[in-house]
């Protein structure tokens, strides 16, 4: 037993389990950042089909959703997709700035898909878990994630 009335063994269990080592939640991490480079790339990709081929794209759902020109809603997208891929690789490599971001466009996502329910219910459900789950290890493990990446 040491001073402090702690018995040695119980130290080194603190020191083998303490809040310095990263967790499984580090993947989850992982997971959303890479699925916001995804989603920025489909973002990017519609963004440009409704630039270079707006009448791919007229008379569907996305040209209902808004009441905006193609084109606008193409350079939306544009800008969308690239903020995406921007914070999910930031993400991705632990950085704070983009852990704050993610955590924002989780939860915008987050209320748009609980919007959509009844349109998607089996899409927008799904989505919600994730973002859920994204969330969780974001806030609670993000700051793993920049430990990780120190040592």
């Amino acid at each position: 037993m040491t001073r402090s009335g702690r018995t040695r063994g119980n130290t080194d269990r603190v020191a083998r389990h303490g809040n310095d080592e990263p967790t499984g939640w580090i993947a989850w991490i992982l997971f959303g950042g890479l699925m916001l480079v995804l989603l920025g790339g489909a973002h990017l990709t519609i963004g440009s089909l409704a630039l270079v081929r707006p009448e791919a794209l007229e008379g569907s759902r996305s040209d209902l959703l808004l009441d905006v020109s193609l084109t606008t809603l193409g350079w939306i997208h544009i800008v969308l997709g690239v903020l995406l891929m921007v914070v999910g690789a930031g993400l991705m490599l632990g950085q704070v700035w983009a852990r704050v971001l993610a955590i924002v466009l989780a939860m915008v996502a987050f209320v748009i898909n609980f919007g959509y329910v009844s349109v998607y219910p089996i899409w927008s459900v799904v989505s919600i878990a994730l973002c859920a789950i994204v969330l969780y290890a974001t806030v609670a493990h993000g700051a793993e994630l920049t430990r990780a990446y120190r040592h």
